[in-house]
């Protein structure tokens, strides 16, 4: 219990929060690489206003709500950018839904600004990188939306993995293998570059459907393992995409998952549902070896 902070009352509190927001941002996966642009302001659409900031990232916007944990709305599952005048509010719409920004005073066209200059300079980015527009971050576009697929599997994966790339396009059934690239938040020192390389940061990956398998691989970034989940891919790859790809949380077995005070990873595990259903529905991990052929066939065969 503290007390007698006079004056400072209102300041001390202040600061315990944000620190305490802080941290709940990082344990939640919501933060970024630099420092976010803040626009305090509150979260519409409810029974009542609520107060919230809106921090802007290079990839994405974290709504940190006073009533309930933080989360995060990435650039790349934006469909429209909406400014409304009653109420005064900027709409980001998404494929999961809508999230209203409101009470932003005289910073809503500010912060309107903020976010389509990042969602822009994504897409700007990814345009000159493929030559054709429809990627976004960390969204897979299936093969019959993508201009010469083959040509791009073989510029942004790293050789050592293409012919398993191959391999994994010839096993999809029941849909089309997706390709996309992805702005990471937990870059590995040590990348595996593709042929055309890749701008700092960012990874490509596959997803392929099996009947109700997806296989999802990092074509060229860090050093990951394939994973196989079970379910649909357009949930599967919402799902990581709200992740932002991470996989340390993933790889963790079920006795490092243990919710502990020690568990840097406690938090997520315990709070965030995207974590939690890509968790539940992975079927396997399977380590890039001399194995890695036959454990896919035997991962995707029914």
């Amino acid at each position: 219990m503290l007390s007698e902070l006079g004056r400072r009352f209102d300041t001390f509190t202040d600061r315990l929060r944000r620190c305490r927001d802080a941290g709940r941002v990082a344990g939640l996966y919501a933060h970024g690489i630099t420092m976010p642009e803040v626009f305090p302001g509150a979260l519409l659409g409810g029974p009542a206003p609520r107060d919230a900031d809106f921090q802007v990232y290079d990839t994405h916007v974290t709504v940190v709500r006073r009533d309930g944990d933080p989360f995060q709305v990435p650039y790349g599952t934006l469909t429209d950018i909406v400014v409304q005048d009653e109420p005064p509010a900027v709409a980001l719409v998404a494929r999961q839904g809508r999230t209203v920004a409101g009470q932003l005073a005289r910073q809503r066209d500010a912060f309107h600004r903020a976010v389509s200059t990042q969602r822009d300079a994504q897409a700007q980015l990814l345009t000159a990188l493929t030559g054709q527009g429809g990627f976004a971050d960390g969204l897979g576009v299936p093969l019959g939306k993508v201009a010469g697929f083959d040509a791009l599997l073989e510029r942004f994966t790293a050789p050592d993995r293409l012919e398993g790339a191959r391999t994994l396009v010839a096993k999809a059934k029941g849909g089309e293998p997706h390709l996309g690239f992805v702005q990471l938040l937990d870059p590995d020192g040590d990348a595996a570059a593709s042929p055309e390389p890749l701008p700092e940061h960012w990874a490509s990956f596959l997803l392929v459907p099996a009947g109700k398998i997806v296989v999802m691989e990092i074509l060229a970034g860090p050093s990951a393992a394939t994973y196989v989940f079970e379910g649909a891919l357009a949930d599967m790859n919402g799902d990581l995409q709200a992740m932002h790809f991470r996989r340390a949380p993933l790889a963790l077995t079920a006795a490092q998952a243990e919710v502990t005070p020690q568990n840097p990873h406690r938090l997520a595990l315990r709070r965030l549902e995207p974590l939690k259903r890509l968790r539940a529905a992975t079927r396997a991990r399977l380590i890039h070896n001399d194995g890695w052929v036959e454990a896919v066939s035997k991962a995707v065969e029914p």
